[in-house]
């Protein structure tokens, strides 16, 4: 689906337009002079000559021009009617507003279908129903009924929320320098879905960061391939709902979509190289670091602060999120203390504690003494408001380094009152600041693990597993499994086979439903043995005691054979030899969004004491 007619288009109508300023039709009209439109722009209301002292036509069949892209404010009766008098006039594109589709019901669902039919047939690419339109900041575009014009910006943002993509919208306009290329509200997704605008981002010149809001994704496998497609060429930051049971459910409400298991999203994002953030000042964080252009260049980080305590707690976090403490070499503290004079007794070992009496003069001394470190992926410069703390000053110390060096390097600037001035700057020099301490290490490490993805990508793509199963014998797998159609369980005979039959080796098995039955077993299988119950009604077998693992003798055996049998499930036991080492839990499972999934975590007692474990979606590799 080729969208660049669709986000630039060079001529719009917009249908329902009002003279009320508290109507849609209105605001969209308002809009679209406030932001600067450079197209034309045509306006149809049979009820209206003029408004905003533009001429108002009757029926877009009076629009002697080429239009590219219908903007129609109608409730959601009149539009499936309408589209025939967009077709008429050889349009091929339309925002539809209207709430009142699938996510109201039954009949909504219904109105939904005929639309998508409709669509379809006469080649119309729509967007919506049920969203807040789009916005093209290079163009002048802002064809959303949002109040007020959007900050330009390199941001391409994807919303499956309205009232989040209002929200962002508002974000972007109190801050400077920070604003988007493109904003797009996707609805319902009747037409256009969060791929198709995913691919057409990938190719924008004007956006370098992409952020999605998404509850859900329509076609999964064709979602993961354009997004890893993406990745490798700009990053991509998701917030995703629903990583609960109750979000899911809230989620299926809100847009009549499948929402799916969350874990498998992870899995999916964490594949294809997105980053997923927890939560919404997470996703900003990022947003803001990928937009000012301040990635690290490894995960080795400096921190020189004015506050012994805060540095430390700084410190602990950087490591929990798998960053690492530049070691300052022995050069570079004699530096330093030639720089200060040894008059005063800061700390050369990393963090750099420069005392609460800093002045901006030390600051500059200490980050001009250290960056020469080559092993330096990034500086963090902790300020906190004390006594004698040059506050602004200092601002322009970092400010100063950050021009004359590649290295990124963020303030952490805590505090409130004395901070407002301070933050204005950063923005206005394109720095990104953090209130806090405790945002920056999270942001890091996954920035840094994106980076890593970039890396390794075409590496990763020559070893992805492209194949799940030995076509040679599937039939006679099928014919096992076709047994099983209406059971849960398959038993562990008939797993065996299959696994084997898959080309995999499996340990050697006996089965047993007598004691001479168990001694005949042990021609096959050396000491230590384990048993197991065999029955096809016991999925977790060590919960009726119908394990019993490093049999050496016999004796010990027929004693463990007769414990099993006096369960009424046990049909007999399955022996086998003792094998040491790690017990491991391998599933798989046909997930209905992102199709087959592998799970693989720790076995036995741990499955459910840990509840952890590592989701493949095919294809993958294990880079």
């Amino acid at each position: 689906m080729d969208l660049n007619s669709f986000f630039y288009p060079k001529s719009v109508v917009i249908v329902g337009v009002s003279a009320n300023p508290q109507k849609i039709g209105y605001l969209v009209l308002k809009n679209m002079f406030d932001q600067g439109y450079k197209g034309k722009i045509y306006l149809v209301n049979p009820k209206h000559s003029a408004i905003l002292e533009q001429k108002v036509y009757p029926s877009i069949k009076d629009i002697n021009d080429k239009i590219d892209l219908a903007i129609v404010a109608l409730p959601a009766k009149m539009i499936i009617p309408y589209l025939d008098e967009i077709k008429s006039v050889g349009c091929q594109n339309a925002i539809v507003y209207a709430a009142g589709f699938k996510e109201s019901g039954k009949e909504g669902k219904k109105l939904e279908e005929e639309l998508i039919e409709k669509a379809e047939k006469f080649g119309i690419t729509v967007l919506g129903p049920n969203c807040l339109g789009f916005i093209n900041t290079s163009l002048g575009i802002n064809a959303t009924f949002l109040k007020g014009s959007s900050p330009a910006g390199n941001i391409g943002f994807i919303s499956q929320s309205g009232a989040l993509g209002s929200v962002m919208v508002d974000y972007y306009a109190g801050h400077q320098n920070l604003g988007f290329s493109h904003f797009v509200s996707l609805g319902n997704k009747a037409v256009i879905d969060e791929t198709e605008v995913l691919d057409f981002l990938k190719n924008d010149k004007q956006t370098e960061v992409i952020g999605m809001y998404l509850e859900d994704v329509r076609i999964g496998q064709k979602f993961r391939k354009i997004l890893t497609a993406t990745c490798k060429v700009k990053p991509v930051v998701i917030l995703k709902s629903g990583s609960t049971e109750e979000g899911s459910q809230a989620a299926l409400s809100h847009t009549g979509g499948l929402v799916g298991d969350d874990d498998i999203y992870s899995a999916v994002f964490g594949q294809s190289g997105a980053i997923r953030a927890n939560g919404f000042s997470e996703f900003l964080n990022l947003l803001r670091l990928f937009s000012f252009k301040r990635v690290p260049s490894s995960r080795s980080t400096l921190v020189l602060s004015n506050a012994g305590g805060l540095g430390v707690l700084l410190a602990d976090d950087l490591i929990k999120n798998q960053l690492s403490l530049v070691t300052i070499s022995e050069d570079t503290k004699e530096d330093l203390y030639r720089a200060f004079e040894e008059a005063k007794k800061i700390t050369v070992h990393n963090p750099i504690d420069l005392l609460g009496d800093a002045s901006a003069f030390d600051y500059e001394r200490a980050i001009f003494s250290t960056l020469k470190e080559k092993n330096i992926g990034s500086v963090v410069v902790l300020l906190t408001p004390q006594a004698n703390t040059e506050i602004l000053k200092t601002a322009k110390v970092v400010a100063k380094a950050q021009r004359k060096i590649d290295k990124p390097i963020y303030p952490v600037f805590m505090g409130k009152k004395s901070m407002a001035k301070t933050l204005h700057f950063f923005e206005d020099n394109h720095i990104p600041y953090f209130k806090t301490y405790d945002g920056l290490p999270v942001a890091l490490d996954k920035i840094n693990t994106f980076l890593e993805w970039q890396k390794q990508a075409s590496r990763r793509d020559s070893n992805l597993i492209q194949t799940l199963s030995v076509v040679a014998n599937r039939p006679e797998i099928e014919k096992i499994l076709i047994t099983y159609q209406d059971q849960k369980i398959v038993n562990m005979q008939d797993s065996l086979d299959v696994i084997s039959l898959s080309g995999i080796e499996g340990v050697n098995t006996s089965f047993a439903s007598s004691i001479s039955d168990l001694s005949h077993a042990m021609t096959q299988v050396s000491f230590p043995a384990v048993l197991k119950i065999a029955s096809e009604t016991i999925t977790h077998k060590t919960e009726v005691r119908g394990v019993f693992s490093n049999i050496k003798s016999l004796d010990e055996l027929y004693f463990s054979f007769r414990k099993i049998m006096q369960n009424q499930e046990a049909r007999g036991c399955y022996v086998q030899p003792m094998a040491l080492g790690y017990e491991l839990l391998l599933g798989a499972k046909r997930d209905p969004v992102f199709g087959p999934v592998i799970l693989l975590g720790m076995g036995g007692i741990f499955a459910e004491l840990l509840k952890e474990a590592v989701y493949f979606v095919y294809p993958f590799s294990f880079d």
